[in-house]
């Protein structure tokens, strides 16, 4: 089923379907890489987590979160990228996702999913695929997220410069 189908079926629908990169269905991960992203990105599944702090511990503290590849510049440190998701709670009020896909292969984590976010009033598809890497201790030192821009923000209903603006993102 390709991602334009999936768009439209209800999250319920989806739910327990998670396939992987090769077409098969994943129940379960196959690595322990692959449950450390699938824990930590499950924490956001259906809104934003009550504790952030508690969230973004699967991240070294010297992570780095790259929220659209190539246009924003990564964000370093766990504290810093802490704060920024605390500003996004702001623009964003709430948020959840559906998980398309994963793989992985050595240390690198791809996950294929729909986030959606609720902001001016209503919920947004936002298509993305996000690369994470993890170091031999476990922890995740880099969360890279790529989507398209331009279709965001008309999705929400604005200008690219609008939504980068709006994203007030923290230096």
């Amino acid at each position: 089923m390709c991602l334009v189908e999936r768009l439209k079926m209800p999250a319920a629908v989806l739910a327990g379907s998670v396939r992987n990169f090769f077409g098969e269905e994943q129940t379960v991960p196959n690595t322990r890489n692959e449950e450390i992203v699938l824990d930590f990105i499950g924490a956001y599944r259906d809104s934003w987590p009550p504790d952030l702090g508690a969230a973004l511990r699967p991240l070294s503290e010297d992570a780095y979160y790259q929220i659209v590849v190539p246009t924003i510049p990564p964000i370093r440190g766990r504290d810093k990228i802490r704060q920024e998701h605390e500003l996004m709670k702001v623009k964003v009020l709430d948020q959840k996702h559906d998980m398309i896909s994963y793989g992985s292969r050595d240390n690198t984590v791809f996950t294929e999913r729909v986030d959606y976010s609720f902001r001016n009033g209503k919920w947004t598809p936002v298509p993305l695929v996000a690369v994470f890497e993890l170091n031999d201790a476990g922890e995740i030192t880099a969360w890279r997220e790529y989507l398209d821009l331009a279709n965001t923000a008309r999705s929400h209903g604005m200008t690219v410069d609008d939504l980068m603006r709006s994203l007030d993102l923290a230096e």
